[in-house]
């Protein structure tokens, strides 16, 4: 059998739960949000407490992140789950704070603008993950390993060499020079070796 919170207003009677939809306004753009409240079955008290208020918070969040056109904390979820990241790994990795992914996913804040980009850069290039990975140091945490992909293009620091996927042809390994800022490399193919200047 369920049992019902006392009401805090009068002491007597038993709160229920309820949500209705409400308008809510940000720079200019409108939305029906959910607003989350508790009733008094006796004084007929509407009142929202800590886990209502949280529930209204992360709404306004959402919608709000929705606006400034950030990354909602599904969709960063979504990349750390792809990458197979814990939130702590997913702190480290990005920074942040060491319960900030956990803030983000559950909008309890907003991602800043840097955070966002850098977040939209590797869901969008693997090679990016891996490049963040090795400036990190933390390629023998993570519990799977750099995958070979078509079309992509990753370096490995320790070799100094890229390795460059390309559909329907064989990979290419790039020798990079060992100055600071790679002004030659050569690519070398199966027929020949090709020498360019940047």
């Amino acid at each position: 059998m369920e049992t019902k919170e006392l009401c805090p207003v009068c002491g007597e009677g038993h709160v229920t739960s309820h949500v209705e939809l409400v308008e809510s306004e940000y720079k200019g753009q409108k939305a029906m949000l959910p607003s989350h409240y508790q009733v008094c079955d006796s004084c007929h008290s509407d009142f929202a407490g800590a886990q209502e208020g949280k529930l209204n918070k992360r709404g306004i969040m959402a919608f709000r992140r929705s606006v400034d056109g950030l990354l909602t904390g599904a969709e960063i979820r979504a990349l750390r789950e792809k990458y197979k990241l814990t939130q702590g790994q997913a702190a480290k990795l990005f920074g942040g704070g060491p319960v900030a992914f956990s803030k983000y996913e559950n909008d309890d804040v907003a991602q800043s603008e840097a955070m966002d980009t850098l977040l939209r850069l590797v869901l969008r290039s693997e090679a990016a993950f891996w490049e963040l990975v090795d400036q990190k140091g933390m390629a023998a945490e993570l519990p799977f390993k750099r995958q070979r992909s078509t079309g992509n293009v990753f370096r490995k620091t320790e070799t100094n060499v890229i390795y460059i996927h390309r559909a329907a042809e064989d990979i290419q390994a790039v020798h990079m020079a060992q100055s600071h800022r790679y002004a030659a490399y050569s690519v070398e193919t199966s027929s020949a070796q090709k020498t360019w200047k940047q």
